[in-house]
């Protein structure tokens, strides 16, 4: 096996491990949710129902992001295993060694990247 396949399999073998550690924190985080939402949680003092219902949004806004993150680890692994990884889903071009060894997940070069913030008015201004 190649230095270049050993890394990408260990890569692999790293998003597996991230991705079902992921799983079980979203689902004890929509547990907590749930449980958190349930009628007559936090008691009768209307601070303590407030505290429950803050802490029913926070878990979910944590599974939600944690729900995007394994959509961009299932994105990953899936470009692994076709032999795309490393390669710009937008413009076909080599993806830097610098930015996916800083984000693994990256899918797009810099420059695609940057064009996508910039349509979706994600994009940080430049000081």
């Amino acid at each position: 096996m190649t230095p270049r396949a050993e890394h990408r399999q260990m890569l692999l073998t790293d998003l597996r491990a991230r991705a079902q550690r992921l799983r079980g924190e979203v689902a004890g985080k929509l547990g907590d949710a749930a449980d958190d939402a349930q009628p007559g949680r936090g008691g009768v003092d209307s601070g303590e129902r407030s505290f429950a219902a803050a802490e029913s949004v926070l878990d979910l806004a944590e599974a939600s992001r944690d729900l995007r993150e394994l959509d961009a680890i299932d994105r990953a692994m899936t470009a692994i295993e076709e032999g795309r990884y490393g390669l710009c889903e937008r413009g076909g071009s080599d993806i830097d060694a610098a930015r996916l060894a800083a984000q693994p997940l990256a899918l797009r070069c810099v420059d695609c990247q940057n064009r996508d913030e910039l349509r979706a008015g994600t994009h940080p201004p430049r000081l």
